[in-house]
């Protein structure tokens, strides 16, 4: 495994990795045991530079700042630094490599104007997979519950006329017809893969981790009315006649045939409304606006319109990411609490600062704490899910 650890970062540096490899190495690169060996690598990459000035820990973490301060990683590529010197390339490389052996995927930091400072915190007893498969449950009229995670594909159910089907790709999909006004709810737990529906007029709906979405088995009348808990993806069919509604509470989404992201957690401060394309209007009690692509609507009192939102940033849960942009703690263990199912708890005074990086949803619990961690961030993680954060 260290020839294997050695080979890919040396494509890493060669900028002649694929996907898979860069996964893999990133992988590798959180292995507790793997450390001294990366280290090594990164040694020998300077080594071959020339320079006459070693590469120390306390540099490294040092360039580690000033990289990550002019944000060299985009998306899950480096920069193309072709007009920098070579040491300047392993630096650079050596930095990100050295924060991603603390337990960072990529970039991730923290500000808190304290000086950079690695730690280390006590392993967990007990790690926590990210969710392999899918819990989701579909519950019927009448009470009748279908566990998707024990299901074969094919049919599922039958309601009168309306055949409940799992798809060969895990998506769950409605067939038939009938003149019966009949509801289902698509529950998706806590600790459960994003889960993807498909509607009996078309319309997609994918589910996060801790959330819900009830709705007719075959839409009647003239509108098309659907509710959700927790935060849900809509690719809506276009159908002039019958407009799409999405509720929570006193909140509507109304739409014709457009793509939307609705997050609606109740242990939020407010709902958000992100649309991707077309247009949607935004109701909450009798305030109501309307939004165009790349906008946002904050729902709290009022309706707050942002506009230039980071769409990859909102959209991050469905592509596999978490995504921070000056995040506080409280906010990334929400996250984290919903995807891992933990009971978060805190201590004292509870640390301040703000987190912007992203960080893979395949990684493992303590490899995700462990990057916190790193930033300053201590916690215990005591028998089943739970865990403490401790002051700074």
């Amino acid at each position: 495994m260290p020839n294997r650890l050695k080979e890919l970062f040396e494509r890493f540096l060669d900028r002649n990795i694929s996907p898979d490899e860069e996964k893999e190495l990133m992988g590798m690169a959180l292995e507790t045991g793997l450390q001294d060996e990366l280290k090594q690598a990164i040694k020998d990459a300077w080594q071959q530079t020339g320079e006459e000035e070693d590469i120390t820990d306390v540099k490294a973490a040092e360039m580690m700042q000033k990289i990550f301060s002019e944000s060299p990683v985009i998306g899950n590529k480096p920069v193309p630094i072709g007009n920098r010197n070579g040491w300047r390339s392993i630096a650079a490389a050596a930095a990100i490599m050295i924060a991603i052996g603390a337990g960072v995927y990529y970039a991730i930091t923290y500000k808190s104007g304290k000086p950079a400072e690695i730690v280390k915190s006590p392993e967990p007893p007990a790690d926590i997979k990210p969710p392999q498969i899918n819990r989701a449950t579909i519950t019927m009229t009448g009470g009748k519950t279908v566990y998707l995670d024990s299901s074969v594909n094919g049919t599922l159910a039958v309601q009168g006329n309306i055949q409940v089907i799992r798809l060969d790709d895990g998506q769950i999909a409605y067939r038939g017809s009938t003149e019966e006004l009949i509801y289902n709810t698509l529950t998706n737990p806590r600790g459960s893969k994003v889960i993807n529906m498909t509607l009996s007029d078309g319309s997609q709906v994918w589910l996060n981790a801790g959330s819900s979405v009830t709705y007719p088995v075959a839409f009647i009348g003239k509108e098309r009315k659907v509710s959700i808990t927790g935060e849900a993806y809509f690719e809506v069919a276009h159908d002039i006649a019958k407009p799409f509604i999405v509720s929570k509470g006193d909140l509507q989404v109304q739409v014709l045939g457009t793509r939307f992201n609705i997050n609606a957690y109740d242990d939020e401060s407010d709902a958000r409304i992100t649309l991707l394309q077309g247009s949607v209007k935004v109701k909450n009690g009798k305030k109501e606006s309307r939004l165009q692509p790349g906008q946002q609507a904050q729902i709290a009192a009022g309706i707050k319109i942002i506009s230039n939102t980071d769409v990859e940033q909102v959209m991050a849960w469905k592509n596999g990411l978490f995504v921070f942009d000056r995040a506080g703690i409280r906010d990334v263990m929400r996250q984290l609490a919903r995807w891992y199912d933990l009971d978060v708890h805190y201590t004292g005074e509870v640390p301040q600062g703000k987190f912007r990086g992203e960080i893979s949803r395949d990684l493992s619990l303590s490899q995700v704490l462990n990057g916190l961690t790193a930033t300053r961030i201590h916690f215990t993680m005591e028998s089943g899910n739970k865990i403490t954060i401790l002051p700074e």
